[in-house]
């Protein structure tokens, strides 16, 4: 992918049921409110565009619907940089995270990891389409 179409893919709803949520909404711009459902198990994570430069930065708040509401919500910043041959790097800055919340930042790290592999599988042909 390179960066602008790569971008579309994380907030796009067509786009992003193919490899993240299975039903999503998104008001694309600065500000604007996205929802993201996974219906089995029944989670929702939904939050703000906190920042929005198509094909360079997405950045977003991130609460799940079954967290109390006393959890501040955290905050994801991705990144994309264009390689020199083909392609997009991207950086994803998920937190922050209190001191002892080990276990959340590992789970965190294994589902981008899952999701970023089924995201490279779209390209390839193999993704969840």
């Amino acid at each position: 992918f390179d960066p602008a179409e790569l971008f579309e893919h994380w907030v796009d709803p067509v786009l992003l049921v193919q490899w993240w949520p299975r039903v999503a909404s998104s008001d694309r711009s600065l500000g604007g409110a996205y929802r993201f459902e996974w219906p089995q198990p029944g989670h929702h994570l939904y939050g703000n565009y906190t920042a929005y430069e198509p094909g360079r930065r997405l950045g977003f708040t991130w609460t799940w619907s079954h967290e109390p509401a006393t959890v501040q919500p955290l905050q994801v910043d991705v990144f994309f940089e264009p390689l020199l041959e083909d392609g997009t790097r991207i950086g994803i800055y998920h937190g922050t995270f209190m001191e002892n919340e080990f276990d959340a930042r590992q789970g965190v790290a294994e589902g981008w990891i899952h999701f970023g592999m089924l995201l490279a599988g779209l390209r390839s042909g193999t993704g969840r389409a």
